[in-house]
């Protein structure tokens, strides 16, 4: 059996704030859906692709994936 270490770090409560404000901040970028041709932000889309995820479990549809276009 082999096993893989992964390289990790521990921060200071002041550097996993800044981690997650930045990760929020990212989270909350627009942009405009190609197919919904509105904006949404990137959790939004996470959440649309959630749901195509359970549909193609549940044999509604099949899942196609969203693919970055910038």
């Amino acid at each position: 059996m082999r096993w893989f270490y992964l390289n990790y770090c521990y921060l200071k409560e002041d550097g996993r704030k800044i981690v997650v404000k930045a990760f929020d901040e990212k989270m909350k970028t627009t942009i405009v859906h190609k197919k919904l041709k509105r904006k949404v932000n990137y959790q939004k889309i996470i959440r649309l692709e959630l749901y195509k995820l359970i549909k193609h479990f549940l044999g509604e549809a099949s899942y196609k994936a969203f693919r970055i276009w910038w």
